[in-house]
């Protein structure tokens, strides 16, 4: 009987403790944009950040590569991380406002893909591993470093089209004046011609009304 009831208490403690921690997770924002082949994924760690952990950045839907870890102390704000996947890929893990931002360097469009910050909590206590819900990273424009053959492809066809058009020469000012006077000419002679037209037949018509009076 006395074993129930120490049984039975330490069952009690252990549920009056699990529902008055707080649940510990890892929010993520859902796309972050990457600019000249670096992005910055931040890491919400919800209560706010404790003071001893691990920062791992896994790549992929299920996170089944490792990028990158760090050993981070909010004290000490910022700590290099140590590479575990390509060389060409380098991250850098901050605590900022209650988060862990990593910044990551080297990436190009291939790399577009899922991002996911793994939290291990060492203290306080309990030892915790927890995983963030993923980061998709969105390439705007490719870094100079990257070869893209479909762009190159672009740019020449754009550039032959804009050779194949044809050249309008610019019209100056002086011949727009020029034609503006030859018309002018043009219409002072047609008037005088009308008006001479007119003046020999009325000639004509007096002469012949004499001659019909006579």
């Amino acid at each position: 009987l006395t074993f129930s009831l120490c049984t039975l208490s330490c069952i009690f403690t252990l549920s009056l403790c699990s529902v008055s921690a707080p649940a510990v997770n890892v929010t993520q924002p859902y796309r972050v944009v990457s600019t000249n082949g670096t992005t910055q994924i931040q890491c919400f760690i919800h209560p706010p950040l404790p003071q001893d952990l691990q920062v791992t950045l896994l790549k992929g839907l299920h996170g089944s590569q490792k990028l990158c870890s760090s050993t981070l102390d909010p004290t000490e704000q910022r700590e290099k991380s140590q590479n575990e996947g390509e060389v060409r890929i380098n991250c850098e893990a901050q605590a900022v406002d209650g988060a862990v931002k990593v910044t990551v360097f080297g990436l190009r469009a291939t790399d577009t893909d899922i991002y996911r910050c793994e939290i291990q909590v060492f203290y306080p206590p309990p030892y915790l591993q927890l995983t963030g819900n993923g980061t998709l990273i969105h390439f705007t424009f490719f870094c100079p470093s990257c070869n893209c053959p479909a762009r190159e492809a672009q740019r020449q066809r754009s550039g032959e089209e804009e050779e194949d058009e044809p050249m309008i020469a610019p019209v100056s000012v002086p011949v727009i004046v020029l034609i503006i006077l030859i018309v002018c000419v043009l219409v002072i002679i047609i008037y005088f011609q009308v008006s001479l037209h007119l003046d020999d037949s009325s000639q004509n018509k007096q002469c012949r009304q004499l001659g019909v009076g006579l």
